[in-house]
């Protein structure tokens, strides 16, 4: 089974949920533990950055015009499972019809490793069964 990890858009310089980042360490544990082709992606494939060169948020139309972008690259791809990370990145992706019945909404590890780490473990888990889970349905 193909998954395909997204996020919103990248740090300057680094892959998408690089190992240096939290981000990174703890899509790494979820992947380590999982025996299936992962892929790691961003909505926005780049690093916007401020006029002071600091990473900001994405512009709603950044967003919109990194669609078509997403969208092809998943025509290509072609994942079984799509894991979205963060809020912006999944109300983006709700508006792809073609891949909603293949799309689990999760909070991004960032939030997690910053604000919840005490459910650092916990999250990873919630994971890795929601993607057992999702496999098993597949061929129910």
């Amino acid at each position: 089974m193909k998954i395909l990890f997204v996020g919103l858009s990248n740090k300057p310089g680094a892959e998408p949920f690089d190992s240096k980042t939290n981000s990174g360490k703890v899509l790494d544990k979820i992947i380590s533990s999982l025996n299936h082709e992962c892929f790691k992606r961003n909505l926005v494939n780049y690093a916007p950055l401020n006029e002071c060169n600091k990473l900001r948020y994405p512009t709603k139309d950044e967003i919109i015009e990194s669609l078509n972008d997403f969208v092809n690259y998943v025509e290509k791809l072609r994942p079984d499972l799509i894991i979205s990370f963060g809020n912006i990145t999944s109300t983006a992706l709700q508006r792809i019809d073609k891949i909603k019945n293949i799309i689990l909404y999760e909070k991004h590890p960032s939030y997690i490793y910053v604000y919840k780490r005490r459910y650092l473990d916990e999250y990873i888990i919630n994971i890795i069964q929601k993607v057992a889970d999702f496999e098993k349905q597949r061929y129910l």
